[in-house]
């Protein structure tokens, strides 16, 4: 079983939408906080503000977006275990966001919590979070 951790961020507007990300390398539609793996030494906060930089071009600043550390928890399945730490942070616009090899600003969207639960197709870490 594959075990790992991982720091994902949900970038929430004023009316509580979240920004999902379409992922680029499923075969069929499935939707994802945008986040990734903590890398040996790393903390949580240094691998949500590395990530968030590498698939956004975003620089993440702790005080400006409002970032807060919510929660972490174990999410295991017959195929992995994952360590998952989440966190939030104020939605910035699209404006601020860039392509990356992972991520098309086009391919993001906010969405209801309510919207994607019902409607979307999540990644099982994303869908855990989201029903908290």
């Amino acid at each position: 079983m594959k075990k790992f951790n991982v720091a994902l961020l949900g970038f929430y507007d004023d009316k509580g939408n979240v920004m999902l990300n379409k992922r680029l390398d499923a075969s069929e539609e499935m939707w994802e906080l945008i986040g990734g793996g903590i890398e040996e030494g790393e903390t949580p906060l240094q691998a949500i503000i590395r990530e968030i930089s590498e698939e956004l071009q975003y620089e993440l600043d702790e005080a400006k977006d409002l970032l807060e550390y919510v929660e972490s928890f174990q999410l295991v399945n017959d195929k992995f275990e994952a360590n998952v730490h989440y966190f939030k942070a104020r939605f910035p616009g699209f404006n601020g966001f860039g392509d990356s090899s992972e991520t098309r600003v086009e391919d993001l969207k906010l969405y209801s919590v309510e919207h994607a639960l019902s409607n979307l197709t999540l990644l099982p870490m994303t869908r855990t979070i989201l029903e908290k």
